[in-house]
């Protein structure tokens, strides 16, 4: 649309449709009126093309007030006509259009239409001067507004997006939004982390994709969302959108069955680690194998300890304010790690579903929790967060394997048959009996150092405690020359940054990165 009327504009005949279309416009006008009308139609296109709600509203009414103007003064029927397609069309697409306004761009917004209307009260004024020299200086307007048409073009086409600067409250919008399509086709393990509160949303169909563009790097994680069949078209979208962020793209936690569809756009997939997953029809104490898991349990259940489930809304509010004060001294760092694999909030009222594994002392008191996020097609559960009280030392050993052990007990009592337990990083790669490839063999000293800080050996070790099938998990990374800005950005994502000696090395690069 501002395209024709660039042509209107410049071309005698259309100029004098137009002129039909806006009365106000004077033939002495036309031309510049209607080269600053293609440039605000190109600043909306690229609202429109962000999803912005305003944009589209402002389009959708100067659509309409162009047919009505066609229908009033009886004007060319083909521009009528287009005028009209466009207008219904953008109408019937007004979900593609959620993103609102903040303040910041809503008063840059309002200072701009006031320049426009200031610029062509002043070039209508202009036109009724009947003198040549104002005449000359018109048409030195008209000159200097096309040649600010095409970059304007260039801006809208090329220009990088950046993701949108959300409010608080218009991300939890979004963020329930993305909840709707989460609860209707969300059924893998890590699909509930798509909703964790650093994350932003792309919609497409009826698919979302939860990404962070970090430093340069969108993060997704998990796999998208959504009907099966739109995987490919959902994933394009993700990619077009990645590129029009000036981003390249990273999959954190990527899944088997989602490779094929990520490869075919030209990403490559690398071993990221296995996710344990412990059947608890199957599951039990029984046997020399698991002598001290059981030992753990039976010490920690003579001790007088119980757990219980429930939906931790459920609980009463002493329950959650002591819960809170226990969790708030066992973090390490500020915020909770674990980007991919975390939902990195307790209690908020939207998070109605979710479950919680209280371990009590014989007086009542807190020691251990889990959060679990549902895992549909597990039919069972994803560990969230588990944590244990430290400000006590008669603590006794093994609580947290008891905590779990009488978890996958009643969860199995309900007739759900899964739960997915800690990640393990490189598995694969730590074990001894590993993968044997000269590259592994190299590394594999690095890694196991680097376990040591980060807890990639033990908790593969925890793990094994409970007979847990694998499920392999990866990371899919962009061309080689971005690999190193996406290693630091997902080291950021994932808190590793908060390690000793790990977040003395990439601190001061993460930290530089923009979320």
């Amino acid at each position: 649309m501002a395209i024709l009327t660039v042509v209107a504009a410049t071309h005698p005949r259309m100029r004098w449709i137009a002129i039909d279309l806006f009365p106000a416009i004077t033939s002495r006008t036309a031309r510049s009126g209607l080269l600053i009308m293609a440039t605000v139609l190109v600043i909306l296109a690229r609202g429109l093309r962000r999803g912005h709600h305003t944009a589209w509203l402002l389009s959708s009414a100067a659509l309409t007030l162009s047919v009505i103007l066609h229908i009033v003064h009886g004007s060319e029927p083909l521009v009528g006509v287009l005028t009209c397609g466009v207008a219904v069309w953008l109408v019937l697409r007004r979900d593609a259009f959620p993103v609102r306004l903040t303040l910041a761009p809503r008063r840059r917004l309002v200072e701009g239409l006031i320049a426009v209307a200031v610029l062509i009260g002043g070039l209508g004024l202009i036109a009724l001067v009947r003198d040549t020299a104002w005449h000359h200086v018109l048409h030195q307007a008209d000159i200097v507004l096309l040649v600010v048409f095409l970059p304007a073009v260039a801006w809208s086409l090329f220009s990088p997006t950046r993701p949108p600067h959300l409010s608080r409250s218009e991300h939890r919008t979004r963020r329930e939004r993305a909840r709707d399509i989460v609860e209707r086709y969300g059924a893998g393990s890590l699909d509930w982390f798509a909703l964790r509160d650093d994350k932003d949303w792309f919609f497409s169909g009826s698919s979302v994709v939860a990404y962070s563009a970090r430093g340069g790097v969108c993060l997704v994680s998990p796999d998208p969302i959504g009907p099966e069949g739109e995987r490919e078209a959902v994933w394009a979208e993700m990619t077009a959108y990645a590129r029009d962020l000036g981003t390249s793209l990273c999959v954190v936690g990527a899944s088997r069955d989602w490779l094929p569809v990520y490869e075919s756009t030209g990403l490559r997939t690398v071993y990221l680690g296995d996710e344990a997953v412990v059947d608890c029809r199957t599951f039990t104490l029984e046997g020399h194998a698991h002598k001290a898991l059981r030992q753990a349990v039976n010490r920690v259940t003579r001790g007088g300890w119980t757990t219980t489930l429930a939906d931790p809304l459920d609980l009463p509010p002493d329950a959650r304010r002591e819960i809170l004060e226990m969790i708030g001294q066992s973090r390490r760092g500020d915020t909770e790690r674990g980007y991919s694999m975390t939902l990195s909030r307790l209690f908020d009222p939207e998070d109605r579903g979710l479950l919680m594994s209280v371990t009590r002392s014989p007086e009542g008191r807190i020691d251990a929790v889990c959060q679990w996020v549902p895992a549909r097609a597990l039919r069972g559960w994803s560990l969230d967060l588990m944590r244990r009280r430290l400000d006590v030392d008669d603590l006794p050993n093994g609580l947290m394997d008891a905590t779990i052990a009488a978890t996958i007990q009643q969860v199995a009592d309900r007739g759900e048959h899964s739960l997915t337990l800690n990640f393990a990083v490189m598995r694969d790669v730590l074990e001894p009996g590993g993968p044997g490839s000269a590259l592994e063999a190299a590394i594999r000293p690095i890694l196991q150092s680097l376990s040591r800080a980060t807890q990639m050996g033990s908790l593969s070790r925890f793990n094994d405690k409970f007979d847990p099938s694998w499920m392999p998990r990866y990371v899919v990374l962009d061309a080689v020359e971005y690999v190193a800005g996406q290693a630091l950005a997902l080291a950021d994502a994932e808190g590793l940054t908060e390690l000793p000696v790990i977040g003395r090395l990439l601190g001061r690069s993460a930290a530089d990165s923009p979320r």
